[in-house]
């Protein structure tokens, strides 16, 4: 098989699997139309400077995740009965899966402490914006 075969197979197979979205896809083109500057900053980048910038824009949002898990975190480790009340939700899960399970759980938590705090309740020691 050819290079120019092997290409054009690859893509025919690309595009069997992207998906679209026909309103999404409405919503951006409208987008694009009303912001031709950004589109044209966007449409000057290299392939590398696009994928550079969306990495950034992951990197930053796992960064502010981890942030906000750890927070939850010493959150749950300064309050023995929210603690208690959140390793004995995760007592059953499996060891691999209960870091995340712990953050998850511990989040619901927090959750209702903001809420019980909205309904005349004491707040907790820390209040966590969640």
């Amino acid at each position: 098989m050819s290079l120019k075969q092997a290409i054009a197979a690859r893509k025919a197979k690309q595009d069997e699997t992207v998906r679209t979205n026909p309103e999404i896809d409405a919503k951006v083109t409208q987008f694009i139309a009303d912001n031709p500057k950004l589109y044209e900053y966007y449409n000057e980048m290299t392939k590398e400077q696009l994928i550079r910038k969306h990495m950034l824009s992951k990197m930053q949002r796992n960064e502010y995740t981890q942030q906000r898990d750890q927070e939850i975190i010493q959150w749950v480790n300064e309050n023995p009965e929210v603690k208690a009340k959140v390793e004995e939700r995760i007592k059953n899960v499996p060891a691999e899966n209960r870091q995340r399970a712990f953050v998850r759980v511990a989040k619901d938590e927090a959750m209702r402490q903001t809420m019980r705090q909205g309904q005349g309740q004491p707040p907790p020691s820390q209040g966590i914006g969640v």
